[in-house]
C-alpha cells in the first residue's frame, strides 16, 4: 500500500466535491487524533460529528473521482461506475460494436503488472480503504451518539465494498481458494499496515463480512430520507448478501437479500420498459448517485452515461461506440418479455443501430443521467438463486414469480435451477456492473465464438473457467514500493 499512502493526501484533497444535493459542498476541517477522539464521542460528540462527517463527504466524493492513472486524463475512467463496464465487457453478456476504447479489456489483454488499468483498479480501492480507515478509527464502538454510529457505519460499508471488489479481481473466486494469497488487509492508517503483504483469501472475507455486519448494527434505526445516495442499512445488507453469494453461504445470502429488499417495490412490465435507468428516484433503486450541475467533474465525455446511453452525443451514442447485448444471450428473451424494448431488436428492419444494440440506459440532456448501484431487482435474484443452490427449485420458482410478473406475463415455471435464475440475472442486470463477477464466483467461462456472434472478430474468443486472463496482476508499482510483496508473489 505504500503507492497508495504517496497518493491520499492529494487524492482526498481532491475529492470533496458535491455528490447529491448538498450532502457534498463543505471541506474537511483539521481533526484531532488518538484518545481526543474517544474524549469528544463522551462528552462532545455533535463536536466529533463536524470533523468526521467532513471525511465521510470526502468518501463519498472518491466514489466518483478518477483511479488516480499516474495523472492521465483518460476518458474510460471516470469513477466507480468505469469498473462497471470495466468489468461487463469481460464476459459474454457485452459486446462492443468496433475495436476502439475499453478493446483490451475487451480482448482480456489488460492485465499485467505494467499496465494502467490494473493501477488504477488497486489504486482506487485502496484509497476508498484509507480514507474509509481514517473515519473508523475516530470513532469509538462504545459511542452512543446515533449520527456517529451512522458516519461510521457508512464508512465500514464503504470499506468491505472496496476489498469485496479487490479480492475479486487479484485472486481466484472464494470457493476453493480459502487458502491462497489474496490482498493486503489494511484496517488503521498507520504506516506499518501500509506496507503488509498478501493474507489468505479467507482472512480478507472474514473482515469484509465483519465490516458489514457492524455497518448494520450501526445504521440499525438510521434514516437517511429521500437522499438514495448515502448508504442504509438495506444497502448494507444488500452488499453483504453480494458477498454471501460469493462465499456459497446461501441461507445467510436468503436472509440478508430478504431483510434489504423490505419497504422497496419492484417496476411493472410498463417500467421496465420506458423507464431510462437515468433517475435515481425510481422506486426500484436501492442506492445510485443523483448527477447534478454541482457534480460536473464527472459529467461529459469522460463518464458512463457518455459510454452506455446510445442516443445520447457521447462515445455510446453519436461516436458509434455502441454498446450491445450478446446475441446468444438476447435469444433467451421471450417474446412477451418487457425488457425486449431495452435492446435494438434483429428484426427491425427500420432500426438506426445495430442489431442488440442497448437502449436500456437513456441519455438524459448534458449527460445528467443518473447513476445506479442496486435495485431491489437483484434481491428477488439473490434470493432465488441461493434457494436454487439449495436444491428448493420450488421456492426459488416462488421468489423469481415475484419478479417475472413484472417482467414477462408468460413466464410460468413451476419449479427453476440455479442456471434459469442465472440466465434471468444476466438479462436483468446487464449493464450494471455482474457480468464479470458473476462468471467468476458461479466459475463459468466464456464463449463468443459460437455461431452468429455479434463480437468483431478479434473479440471472438474462448475462455475456460479459472483462467487468469479474467484476473489481475497486482500492480508493478505496488512491488517495487512495497517490500512485503515481490515478483514471488505476483500472480500468473
Amino acid at each position: 500500500m505504500k503507492i497508495i499512502k504517496s497518493l491520499i493526501i492529494a487524492l482526498f484533497a481532491a475529492t470533496v466535491v458535491s455528490c447529491g444535493e448538498d450532502y457534498l459542498t463543505t471541506n474537511p476541517t483539521d481533526v484531532a487524533t488518538g484518545d481526543a477522539m474517544n474524549e469528544l464521542a463522551k462528552n462532545n460528540p455533535d463536536k466529533l460529528v463536524t470533523i468526521v462527517e467532513p471525511l465521510l463527504k470526502g468518501l463519498y466524493a472518491d466514489f466518483q473521482t478518477k483511479s488516480g492513472t499516474d495523472g492521465q486524463y483518460q476518458h474510460c475512467d471516470y469513477g466507480f461506475q468505469s469498473f462497471f463496464l470495466m468489468s461487463d465487457i469481460m464476459s459474454d453478456d457485452m459486446a462492443l460494436h468496433v475495436n476502439g476504447w475499453f478493446k483490451f479489456d475487451h480482448l482480456f489483454d489488460y492485465r499485467d503488472e505494467p499496465y494502467v488499468r490494473t493501477f488504477g483498479y488497486w489504486n482506487f480501492f485502496y484509497t476508498m480503504v484509507n480514507n474509509a480507515n481514517a473515519i473508523i478509527e475516530k470513532i469509538p464502538d462504545e459511542s452512543l451518539d446515533a449520527e456517529l454510529h451512522a458516519i461510521k457505519g457508512q464508512a465500514l460499508t464503504f470499506r468491505a465494498l472496496s476489498y469485496s471488489y479487490l479480492i475479486q479481481m487479484y485472486q481466484q473466486t472464494y470457493k476453493g481458494n480459502e487458502n491462497q494469497p489474496g490482498v493486503p488487509l489494511i484496517i488503521t492508517t498507520s504506516e506499518g499496515e501500509s506496507r503488509r503483504g498478501r493474507v489468505p483469501v479467507a482472512d480478507v472475507y472474514d473482515q469484509i463480512e465483519k465490516d458489514y455486519l457492524k455497518a448494520i448494527n450501526f445504521l440499525d434505526g438510521w434514516d437517511r430520507g429521500t437522499d438514495k445516495g448515502r448508504i442504509d442499512k438495506s444497502v448494507a445488507q444488500g452488499l453483504l448478501s453480494r458477498t454471501y453469494l460469493v462465499m456459497n453461504e446461501w441461507q445467510k445470502a436468503i436472509d440478508m437479500a430478504k431483510a434489504a429488499r423490505s419497504g422497496y417495490s419492484l417496476m411493472n412490465t410498463t417500467e421496465i420498459a420506458t423507464d431510462g435507468f437515468n433517475e435515481i428516484n425510481n422506486k426500484e433503486w436501492m442506492w445510485g448517485m443523483d448527477v447534478t450541475t454541482a457534480n460536473d467533474n464527472i459529467l461529459g465525455f469522460a463518464s458512463f452515461s457518455s459510454w452506455i446511453c446510445t442516443t445520447g452525443i457521447g462515445y455510446g451514442g453519436k461516436s458509434g461506440y455502441y454498446i450491445k447485448m450478446d446475441a446468444k444471450l438476447y435469444s433467451n428473451f421471450s417474446s412477451t418479455d418487457a425488457r425486449l424494448a431495452q435492446f435494438v431488436s434483429p428484426e427491425d428492419a427500420t432500426a438506426i443501430y445495430p442489431p442488440y444494440t442497448n437502449l436500456k440506459f437513456k441519455y438524459a440532456a448534458s449527460w445528467m443521467a443518473d447513476n445506479v448501484f442496486m435495485r431491489v431487482s437483484e434481491m428477488y435474484l439473490t434470493e432465488a438463486e441461493a434457494l436454487a443452490h439449495l436444491n428448493k427449485g420450488t421456492e426459488a420458482a416462488i421468489v423469481l414469480k415475484d419478479l417475472m410478473v413484472n417482467r414477462d406475463p408468460s413466464w410460468n415455471k413451476a419449479s427453476v435451477t440455479v442456471d434459469d435464475v442465472y440466465t434471468q440475472r444476466r438479462l436483468e442486470l446487464w449493464g450494471e456492473g455482474f457480468a464479470l463477477y458473476d462468471h467468476l464466483r458461479l466459475k463459468k467461462g466464456v464463449d463468443r465464438t459460437y455461431a452468429g456472434s455479434n463480437y468483431f472478430d478479434a473479440a471472438k474468443l474462448k475462455i475456460e473457467a479459472g483462467d487468469w486472463k479474467f484476473l489481475y496482476q497486482i500492480p508493478l508499482r505496488e512491488i517495487q514500493e512495497n517490500e512485503s510483496i515481490s515478483e514471488a508473489d505476483q500472480n500468473p
